[in-house]
């Protein structure tokens, strides 16, 4: 495999996103989006993937030239926190991929001077589940039916290497 090269996104990357959601199994889209995407991204979603500051910033994770992973944060109302997401490709997945979106948003975040993260998951997602014990083992877990989210601040990054 190719070294991993994640860079921040910018309005520029819609299409490669796009071609990303679109290629995605419906178990990756369900258990980012919690709803299945269609055959296309709504261009809503593609906007909401691809915030611009101060409200949100995002990051995408590349192979060689192969667009394999995006994030996003978006700031939460007023308050210092943000809620992140992200998602991998399929044939992608379990390479730590997803570790390093998520610490590259978080020191992407901690930048813009936010305190504290919220995770917003399926409870079946055992993924996020094991990302968030690593990172933060102290983190509030709420469960709400189907849901669960997690709160947690953000704390020192371990991936500071932006490319």
């Amino acid at each position: 495999m190719s070294a991993l090269r994640v860079r921040p996104g910018r309005p520029a990357d819609r299409a490669a996103v796009r071609d990303l959601l679109c290629g995605l199994s419906l178990d990756s889209a369900y258990q980012r989006f919690q709803a299945a995407l269609g055959p296309e991204p709504r261009p809503s979603v593609l906007d909401a993937l691809l915030p611009e500051r101060p409200r949100g910033g995002s990051m995408l994770a590349y192979v060689g030239a192969e667009l394999v992973g995006h994030g996003v944060w978006r700031r939460a109302g007023t308050a210092p926190v943000a809620e992140i997401g992200l998602v991998v490709a399929d044939a992608h997945q379990g390479r730590a991929i997803g570790t390093a979106l998520a610490e590259a948003l978080i020191a992407d975040l901690a930048a813009q001077g936010l305190e504290r993260i919220e995770v917003f998951a399926t409870a079946a997602n055992e993924a996020v589940a094991r990302m968030v014990a690593r990172r933060a083992p102290d983190a509030v877990r709420e469960r709400d039916g189907a849901t669960v989210t997690y709160l947690f601040p953000v704390g020192p990054t371990r991936v500071r290497t932006v490319a």
